[in-house]
C-alpha cells in the first residue's frame, strides 16, 4: 500500500471586474461549481511525470509543490471538465489542484498565499487558490481584497470559438486610458458592494461595465458587442472573460420565474457561436484535498 493525495480547483466564469488601476493589474473572481481534480503519487526521485503529457503547466505546479515541501516528485495525473483557452481558469485550476494534491500526499497544506506566488511563477493566474470571491493581482500574485462566498447565482454562459494564451495576453495588453479606470474603479466599487449585499443584479451592472470597457478596447470582438447590445434592451448583467471567449449573463435563481434565464439562454443560442450552458456559482466552501491509498503490485502478488 502506499499513500496517495488528491487535490480539487474550481474554476470561474471569466471574471466579474478586470483590468487596470493605478498601474496595478486586478481581476474580481466568480468562482463556478466545474473544476479540475488532481491526483499525484509519491516517488522515488525529483521528476514529476504528469498525464495527459499536455498538462505542464500542472507538471510544472506540482514540481515547485514538491520543491517547495522538500519532497521527491512522483506521477501527477490531471481530470477536469473546463474548456482550455476560452477563460475559465482552466490553467489556474489545474495548478492549485495540482499543488494541494502533492500537499495531501505528503500529508501537509499550502496556504492560499503560497499557491498563488508559486502560481504566478508559471503564467498570471485566477484566485482560485480562495474559495470566495477575491480582487486579485494575477499578475504578482497577490490578494488585494477577501469577498464573501458567491451569493447564490447562475450564469447564462457561451462558450466562444477559438483559443486564448494567457501569458500573451497579459504580454500584449495595451494602457488603460485615464477614462477607462475610472470605470473601471466604478465597476469595481458597485462590485465591491453588492457582493457584501449579495445583490445579484449589481454585481451583473458591474460586470456589464466592464465588459464595455473591454469592447472599447477591442471593437472587432463582435461577440462581445452582441452580448452587451442584449443586455442594455434586456436590462441583464453580464459576466465574460476577459482574456478568453466565454461570454454570459448574472442572474438571480428569482429569474427562473420571469423567464430571464431561458430567454437568454435561446438568444445565446441563436448566435450560433458556440455551446451553452447554465453555471452556478460556488457558493459554500467545498473539500479541496485528501489522502487515499493505492495498491502496488507487488502488493496484489504478496496477497
Amino acid at each position: 500500500m502506499k499513500q496517495a493525495g488528491w487535490g480539487f480547483s474550481s474554476g470561474t466564469f471569466g471574471e466579474l471586474v478586470q483590468g487596470v488601476i493605478d498601474q496595478t493589474p486586478f481581476l474580481v473572481t466568480i468562482p463556478i461549481r466545474w473544476g479540475t481534480r488532481a491526483k499525484f503519487i509519491p516517488g522515488e526521485n525529483s521528476e514529476v511525470v504528469v498525464y495527459p503529457r499536455h498538462r505542464k503547466k500542472a507538471q510544472k505546479a506540482a514540481l515547485l509543490a514538491c520543491q517547495a515541501l522538500k519532497k521527491p516528485g512522483g506521477i501527477l495525473s490531471i481530470s477536469s471538465v473546463i474548456p482550455i483557452g476560452k477563460g475559465m481558469a482552466s490553467s489556474s485550476a489545474d495548478i492549485v489542484a495540482s499543488m494541494r494534491a502533492v500537499a495531501a500526499a505528503y500529508d501537509r497544506s499550502l496556504l492560499p498565499s503560497t499557491m498563488a506566488r508559486l502560481a504566478a511563477q508559471i503564467e498570471p493566474s485566477d484566485g482560485v487558490m480562495y474559495p470566495h470571491m477575491v480582487v486579485f493581482d494575477p499578475v504578482k500574485g497577490i490578494l488585494l481584497e477577501k469577498w464573501p462566498m458567491a451569493p447564490y447565482a447562475v450564469i447564462v454562459g457561451l462558450i466562444g470559438p477559438g483559443r486564448v494564451n494567457t501569458a500573451l495576453h497579459h504580454r500584449m495588453r495595451e494602457s488603460y486610458t485615464a477614462h477607462q479606470q475610472q470605470r473601471l474603479a466604478q465597476a469595481l466599487k458597485i462590485a465591491r458592494e453588492a457582493a457584501h449585499a449579495r445583490l445579484v443584479s449589481q454585481m451583473g451592472q458591474a460586470g456589464l461595465i466592464s465588459a464595455e470597457v473591454q469592447w472599447e478596447r477591442n471593437p472587432e470582438d463582435r461577440l462581445l458587442g452582441v452580448v452587451i447590445e442584449q443586455a442594455h434592451q434586456q436590462q441583464w448583467g453580464v459576466v465574460t472573460a476577459h482574456s478568453g471567449t466565454a461570454r454570459g449573463y448574472l442572474f438571480s435563481p428569482r429569474d427562473f420565474h420571469t423567464g430571464a434565464i431561458l430567454k437568454a439562454e435561446r438568444f445565446l443560442r441563436s448566435l450560433q457561436a458556440g455551446p451553452v450552458f447554465r453555471f452556478w456559482t460556488l457558493t459554500r466552501p467545498v473539500a479541496t484535498a485528501g489522502q487515499f491509498d493505492i495498491v502496488l503490485s507487488n502488493d496484489r502478488h504478496e496477497a
